[in-house]
């Protein structure tokens, strides 16, 4: 018995016949996966507000260390370290709006002899967080003054470990200081060494030849 061969264009479960030289159409379009998003307005404040607690990392830049005394009513520091302290000739010179301190080169001392003065440059900062240098006067051979210069000393040895507070006190003589009462926490100093501080402090104004600007003044020449 021969089998009976089923012709694919006349079986019933055949799709249709594809004519010859026909090419199958393939639909690349593809559908979207969900709603198109319209582009974020730049200027909508939702997405510019911050919030009322927002920190910005900041850094603060010392930009200016001011030559001066303590003030009489602010608490103070001393740096307890010798490499911030230096002994040095100054000469101030007033004006109008402030006091300008101009520290010396030794070869230039006799320059300036008669209007120079001995001090002990103190590095300070105030409860505040100043940074500040003080020419704090060195005692001389002279009884005038004496006593200021002496407990000026006193009284910056003592704020290397404590917070003080100080002014001059004629019927004393010299300076007066008192500690502050509460547990005040240790001072944050600067990451600057002390000749970074001083180029900031005494940038200009250092009076290292005969012929410094103040120096002429001094003499009368401008």
């Amino acid at each position: 018995m021969t089998a009976r061969k089923s012709n694919p264009a006349t079986s019933p479960q055949a799709g249709p016949a594809e004519l010859p030289g026909q090419t199958e159409l393939v639909d690349f379009t593809e559908e979207p996966a969900g709603p198109i998003e319209e582009p974020a307005d730049p200027f909508d404040p939702a997405a510019l507000r911050i919030s009322g607690d927002a920190e910005i990392s900041t850094e603060k830049m010392l930009t200016a260390v001011p030559v001066r005394k303590p003030k009489r009513d602010e608490f103070f520091r001393v740096h307890a370290s010798e490499d911030y302290t230096m002994d040095v000739l100054v000469v101030e010179r007033d004006d109008d709006l402030d006091r300008e301190v101009y520290v010396v080169v030794p070869r230039c001392a006799d320059a300036v002899i008669e209007v120079a003065r001995r001090v002990r440059l103190f590095t300070c900062i105030s409860k505040r967080g100043t940074v500040f240098l003080w020419p704090a006067k060195l005692p001389g051979e002279s009884a005038a003054g004496r006593r200021y210069a002496e407990t000026g000393l006193i009284i910056a040895k003592h704020a290397e470990t404590l917070w003080v507070r100080m002014w001059g006190d004629r019927s004393l003589g010299g300076y007066t200081s008192v500690k502050a009462r509460g547990n005040l926490e240790e001072p944050k100093w600067p990451d600057k060494t002390f000749r970074e501080l001083l180029r900031i402090a005494v940038e200009g104004r250092i009076i290292d030849r005969p012929d410094h600007p103040l120096v002429r003044e001094l003499n009368g020449d401008l």
